[in-house]
């Protein structure tokens, strides 16, 4: 179920990676190491917590926390970095749900 729910967004690759960087669901790819470091940079800094990071190049990228550990990687060659935050805004209660059932 979970990577049909990822698989749903028309030009958009996801997956949802564990805090070990294992792929739990989806068919995207994300970078655990990556991630692990800007949360090492908000905790030294001292800003809070991060929600979400977004990546912006050839390709866009947007990474959102997950409740527990996990972090939600969504890719797309075509869509811009902000319909990739709303449509990770979107996912991340039904995903939080699914993972706490």
């Amino acid at each position: 179920m979970l990577t049909r729910l990822l698989s749903n967004i028309e030009g958009v690759t996801a997956c949802l990676m564990s805090r070990d960087g294992e792929i739990v669901g989806g068919d995207g790819e994300g970078n655990i190491t990556l991630y692990h470091q800007a949360m090492k940079m908000a905790s030294d800094l001292k800003i809070g917590s991060i929600e979400e990071i977004w990546f912006e190049g050839n390709s866009t990228t947007v990474v959102a926390t997950i409740r527990g550990g996990s972090s939600l990687w969504l890719t797309s060659n075509e869509l811009p970095v902000g319909r990739l935050s709303h449509e990770a805004r979107a996912l991340r209660p039904i995903i939080e749900d699914l993972i706490e059932v």
